[in-house]
């Protein structure tokens, strides 16, 4: 299990949509995914068959501004 503190945080694109990676935990350690997305404040959880992981990110919303 690999958990990131705050500010070293990686990015991660996905689907060309930039998520802040809080942990990467392999799919054999957990169960359910909801308890842990509640405890690291996480919005999704992406599983990775191929690495055998699942990431457990925030999406970076982009920001709506008008020039003046």
């Amino acid at each position: 299990m690999k958990i990131f503190p705050n500010r070293f945080r990686p990015i991660q694109y996905i689907n060309k949509i930039p998520y802040l990676i809080h942990a990467i935990v392999p799919i054999n350690e957990i169960e359910q995914t909801g308890d842990l997305k509640n405890y690291l404040g996480c919005d999704t959880a992406f599983k990775n068959q191929r690495e055998g992981v699942y990431y457990f990110v925030e999406e970076i919303k982009e920001i709506e501004f008008k020039e003046i």
